[in-house]
């Protein structure tokens, strides 16, 4: 036959064939024929150990209902999911009363009858049988075997053994149903060296701060090799790589093993390529129209990525947040930024296309509140910026979120801004949703300082106060439901200890009149022993607050004191004699602080500065002088290590002055203990006099000025810092700086979770100018506060 005809014979072969003419094979056609109609019966074939009750749990077919191939395979899929059989299949069959019976044929899986394994001495059967879930009885599953030899390998290696191979007696298994594990376990290796080839545009130092894998270190640092991080790894460096222009970047990873087999190198070989840069910003709104609120040039200058920087995708990202952010400020709160590189041919240039969806203006509509069972409405709208009426500003949503939060009054907080609604779109309401807290607390402690000695703590505390709200019965002050719900501070706290003993009450109110204005009152007593004498004060006082804008805070206040001088010995100064009183001081005065900390619990960077002022004598009283001071604090963060721990650098400086007036000695100004670190506590002052001669006891001076640096960096993890410093200033009772100190010294920051973020500060201190007549003091200790 010609070779045309056989061709053309074959052609008409197929296009006569039912899978041609567009038929469904056999069976399939069966199952189509037979869709839809009544299902009479349903039978199952096989079944063994597992009873008709367990099959028909786990299918969907029913009898009554129409046939639906789909539910029949998908019927199937489910049963074999259990594990327990070894093959399954459904036949549907036509019977002659136009009825269909389906018939579900099994094989079952054999059962296993025992499970082992064997050569394991670092880990228990339990801890390697646990994870895997076979035992005896169980479906002899090839796939669940073969997961816990993965599983088994798994394990090991978290705990070191990167070398260990699980193998299955296969003889065993088949003949007698007996699964063994066994297990080479191997020497554990721990990685010793981390090693980076290939980079040239980052250091070795900046590269390891981006991956999770370590070197081993005694105690707190086991090292193991694990083949799961090391993949996340190598994808961390490359988007890091990415991320700062090297978009082409390759990172592979290869792990050296000692002839011992107990340590491992890890290499990461990067391959850079080259590093991409911006050549061309484009503005445009949708459908490529011309923005509306904003011009191209107003985006533009709001972008941190500019045309010649080396691409960034963190500073793309920073800047599409940037152009939403400024048009939040304006109201837009839908605003979409989508800008998207283009690559110019072969070249390593970028072209940046940003795309602006401007979205609607809106105003804030209605201000619900929900989830405060307790707490008064208004106390929760007096932490929100966002008014009725008044036009959004997007910053806000996040802002009173977080004022919210560090309320304390709230366990979560969240504000959600609602779709505008049909009769009003330009306003869009907003729902803020809160959880309320345990606000109240009894607390005991008990801390120990060089410059306070050992004191005690008794506090009752409740943050979420309302004097107003008085019990109607026993039994609702007792449930906690009285003198709750109006965001008021209350405290009451008793401080007995060996040099001090304190009582003190307060209550403030953070939002006087629903204003932004905070109004308190505080009453106390204290006894504080000194080397020389006891003074007792007891003490009264008014202050009224406000924050000003984001970083700014001010407050006045009016203080009155009754102050006495006891257990005065024979040869106490004549300065302090004469102070003995008792006296009554009213004071009043005020404070601007500016704070821009990152943290006000572990600051990297960031200042502060206090400026303060107080006059006595002005609402009369026994005494009159003033006092002014200035402080400042500044961090800088100086490096992160590899494990993101910083390391920074702290200046101190105080200036303050006591003028127009004489002040007492116990209102005078002193320096020494943890104030300045190498001297005794208030050891640096001007001396007293007795009967014209000179003593050795401090009476305080009227200038004190203070300057100080200190360095701090990581030492054992997370919990232990070493500290460097440098304090340096004076106390007189005149302009001059003379006589001036100087010391350095050395100390140590523990970190304890169960205390909070404040570290125990232990520093020595060593005095390189002093007086003669200053006592030294070489070890110090207490909380460091940041400020």
């Amino acid at each position: 036959m010609r070779p045309w005809l056989v061709i053309v014979v074959g052609v008409l072969c197929l296009l006569g064939s039912p899978v041609a003419q567009g038929q469904l094979a056999p069976s399939a056609a069966q199952d189509e024929r037979l869709a839809d109609r009544p299902v009479s019966a349903i039978d199952l074939q096989g079944l063994g150990r597992v009873t008709e009750q367990q099959v028909f749990n786990n299918i969907r077919s029913r009898v009554g209902q129409p046939y639906d191939p789909d539910t029949a395979r998908a019927d199937v899929n489910r049963l074999t999911r259990l594990g327990d059989f070894r093959s399954i299949d459904v036949v549907a069959v036509l019977n002659d009363d136009g009825t269909v019976s389906l018939r579900y044929l099994f094989a079952e899986e054999e059962l296993l009858s025992e499970v082992s394994v064997v050569g394991n001495r670092m880990l228990s059967d339990s801890a390697l049988l646990g994870p895997v879930g076979l035992h005896r009885g169980s479906p002899r599953d090839e796939f669940l075997i073969q997961r816990g030899v993965r599983l088994m390998e798994t394990i090991y290696q978290t705990k070191g053994f990167y070398l260990v191979e699980v193998r299955i007696d296969e003889r065993t298994l088949a003949e007698d149903g007996v699964l063994i594990y066994e297990v080479i376990e191997g020497p554990r290796v721990r990685i010793c060296s981390i090693e980076f080839v290939g980079n040239r545009a980052f250091d070795d130092k900046k590269l390891r701060s981006q991956i999770e894998t370590t070197t081993w270190f005694p105690l707190f640092s086991r090292a193991a090799l694990d083949e799961d991080q090391l993949v996340k790894d190598v994808r961390a460096l490359g988007a890091f790589y990415a991320d700062r222009g090297w978009i082409d970047v390759r990172v592979d990873r290869s792990i050296e093993i000692s002839p011992d087999q107990r340590e491992a190198k890890v290499v990461f070989l990067v391959e850079e390529g080259q590093q991409y840069r911006v050549s061309g910003i484009s503005v445009a709104g949708m459908y490529g129209e011309p923005t509306e609120v904003l011009s191209e040039r107003q985006v533009r200058s709001l972008m941190t990525l500019q045309v010649g920087d080396a691409w960034r995708a963190d500073l793309l990202r920073r800047s599409e947040q940037a152009i939403r952010d400024a048009y939040g400020v304006l109201g837009y709160l839908d605003t979409q930024v989508i800008a998207t590189p283009f690559r110019r041919g072969d070249s390593t240039e970028l072209d940046l296309h940003v795309e602006i969806s401007e979205g609607r203006i809106a105003d804030v509509g209605l201000v619900s509140i929900t989830g405060n069972t307790l707490t008064q409405d208004r106390v929760i709208r007096g932490l929100t910026g966002l008014k009725p009426g008044h036009r959004f500003d997007a910053r806000e949503i996040a802002r009173t979120e977080e004022r919210i939060q560090q309320s304390g009054l709230f366990s979560h907080a969240k504000v959600r801004v609602l779709d505008p609604r049909p009769d009003s779109p330009d306003e869009r309401d907003v729902l803020i949703e809160v959880k309320e807290r345990n606000t109240g607390s009894l607390n005991f402690g008990v801390g120990v300082g060089s410059d306070s000695g050992v004191l005690g703590t008794i506090s009752l505390t409740q943050n979420n106060f309302d004097v107003a709200d008085v019990p109607q019965t026993f039994g609702e002050f007792f449930a906690g439901r009285a003198f709750r719900g109006a965001g008021q501070r209350f405290l009451m706290s008793v401080q007995p200890g060996d040099e001090i003993f304190t009582y003190n009450i307060s209550l403030t109110e953070p939002h006087f009149l629903d204003s932004d204005w905070s109004l308190g009152g505080n009453a106390g007593y204290l006894r504080r022993i000194y080397q020389e004498y006891t003074e007792e004060r007891l003490a009264t006082g008014v202050v009224v607050s406000r924050q000003l804008g984001d970083v700014w805070f001010g407050d006045l206040r009016v203080d009155f004191k009754d102050i006495s001088l006891l257990d005065l010995p024979a040869d106490t100064p004549d300065q302090i004699t004469d102070d003995q009183g008792p006296d009554r001081l009213h004071t009043i005065g005020g404070s601007l602080v500016r704070t821009t900390f990152n943290s006000m619990r572990r600051p990297t960077r960031g200042s502060r500065i206090s400026l303060s002022y107080a006059n006595t004598g002005l609402l009369g009283g026994d005494l009159e002088f003033s006092r002014a001071g200035i402080d400042f604090t500044s961090y800088l963060l100086v490096d992160r290590d590899f494990m993101d721990r910083p390391t920074t650098l702290r200046f101190d400086a105080k200036y303050h002055q006591i003028f127009g007036g004489e002040a007492p000695s116990y209102e005078k100004l002193y320096l020494g203990g943890r104030s300045f670190r190498g001297f005794n506590y208030r050891a640096i002052s001007p001396k007293g006099t007795l009967a014209g001669a000179p003593t050795d006891v401090s009476v305080g001076g009227d200038l004190m000025m203070f300057v100080g640096a200190q360095y701090q960096m990581p030492l054992v993890g997370n919990t232990l810092d070493a500290v460097f410093f440098v304090d340096s200033g004076t106390v007189n009772d005149d302009s001059g700086l003379s006589p001036y100190r100087v010391s350095v010294g050395a100390g140590v920051r523990v970190y304890i979770a169960a205390l909070g973020s404040t570290p125990l500060a232990f520093d020595f201190g060593f005095p390189v100018l002093k007086e003669d007549t200053d006592e030294t003091q070489l070890f110090s200790f207490s909380a460091d506060l940041p400020f």
